[in-house]
């Protein structure tokens, strides 16, 4: 008998206090294990975070390998990569997934899969071929099959999906996306007293296990003016994730240049991470730094915490949260100015896979009067999940199996 140990999901089926987060497998922590975050600024938010420990229960894994290979081999294949010569597999479109693929596999949360295997593909936007088996399975069986699952790739290194929460509006976001944003920003009242808007475009892209880069290009409006503002290109590495505690740490940088006016260039590090709260809630937090190379005493230092509810398991669905930040500038004679903003939002899962999402915001400034307010808006595709228009119907099955 194999004994699996718990992980926390991004969504409710399988958090750490429900059935499938006591029974997940537990990824081997990967990262630098010599890193003591109590000696960065960065260490009180981070001592939260890993503040909070996992349940744990014990999985039969050969009784989930029996019913993967009874009910799912057929036309996932015996080891998760299906076999186009197999009869239950020529008639599939699309193909089943490749569950043996460690980036597939790592970066689908489990609560998105038990949810898959209970009510089927067709209710969270996937394939109507899959079939729902909330009447084969009790949910301990679902939960123990999505823990076997699991185990498929094999040891790799790559962060678990269970650790992906919502984007937030002013938070750093630690986990690793494929993914195009729209974003848009209105301010009321700027320093020279005219209403700014600015839009931008952000592309993310994950390369080999732990890596991302980001390109984003902005264009702001200033009054009845606008012009191209600034153009980003950065990185962001996976440090450290320990799923059992459902924690994930990265570190990244931006390169900021100016397109307009007395151009120059920001080097922008960041640290940002990422942990479950419980049954219902997530927590982000970052701290990063503008710098300009000419004088980075002119600079200054961000740090951010977004909290989530997530009160369904369901990808489509609101979910509120609120924002607090304080950014403080490393001017000698200035560190009295501390500016503090709250941000109140909502995140809207538009697609049924969740895959195309939306947020929005209101940030108010609590000290800081040289504006009145700003309101964010983005929208986002997670382009690794299907195309920006797959996802949002419930398809009608075609193939039928004696579980439908």
């Amino acid at each position: 008998m194999g004994v699996l140990e718990p992980a926390a999901m991004k969504i409710a089926a399988g958090r750490p206090g429900t059935l499938l987060g006591k029974i997940l497998v537990r990824s081997g922590p990967h990262g630098f294990w010599w890193m003591r975050f109590g000696q960065t600024a960065f260490g009180l938010a981070v001592g939260l975070l890993t503040g909070f420990e996992a349940w744990a229960t014990r999985v039969d894994l050969q009784r989930a390998q029996h019913h993967y290979q009874t009910a799912c081999a057929v036309c996932h294949g015996p080891t998760g990569r299906y076999d186009p010569t197999l009869p239950g597999v020529k008639t599939l479109d699309p193909k089943p997934a490749d569950l043996s693929d460690p980036l597939f596999n790592s970066r689908e949360p489990a609560g998105d899969w038990f949810m898959v295997i209970k009510h089927g593909g067709a209710p969270m936007g996937f394939s109507a071929s899959m079939p729902a088996f909330r009447d084969a399975f009790t949910d301990a069986e679902i939960a123990e099959l999505v823990a076997y699952l699991k185990t498929l790739p094999g040891p790799h290194r790559y962060p678990p999906g269970e650790l992906n929460y919502f984007r937030p509006l002013r938070t750093k976001k630690a986990w690793l996306e494929d993914e195009v944003v729209l974003l848009s920003r209105f301010a009321r009242h700027d320093r020279n007293g005219d209403d700014v808007v600015t839009t931008a475009l952000e592309f993310g892209k994950r390369w080999l296990a732990r890596w991302q880069t980001e390109l984003k290009l902005a264009q702001e409006f200033e009054g009845a003016h606008g012009d191209w503002d600034e153009f980003e290109a950065g990185v962001k590495y996976a440090l450290y994730d320990n799923l059992e505690h459902t924690f994930l740490l990265s570190g990244g940088t931006d390169l900021a240049f100016a397109l307009r006016g007395d151009a120059r260039m920001e080097f922008i590090p960041y640290l940002a991470a990422a942990k479950g709260l419980g049954e219902a809630f997530t927590l982000q937090a970052s701290v990063k730094s503008h710098l300009p190379p000419e004088d980075a005493s002119a600079g200054d230092v961000e740090l951010a915490a977004m909290v989530h509810w997530l009160p369904t398991p369901w990808p489509r669905g609101i979910f509120p949260g609120v924002e607090l930040t304080a950014t403080a500038p490393f001017e000698p004679g200035n560190r009295d100015a501390l500016r503090w903003t709250v941000v109140p939002q909502l995140n809207f899962g538009l697609s049924r896979r969740g895959h195309v999402r939306a947020a929005a915001g209101v940030e108010v400034p609590l000290n800081d009067r040289t504006y009145d307010f700003r309101l964010h808006f983005y929208l986002l595709w997670d382009f690794a999940d299907g195309m920006f228009w797959e996802g949002w119907r419930r398809g009608r099955s075609l193939v039928h199996t004696e579980y439908e």
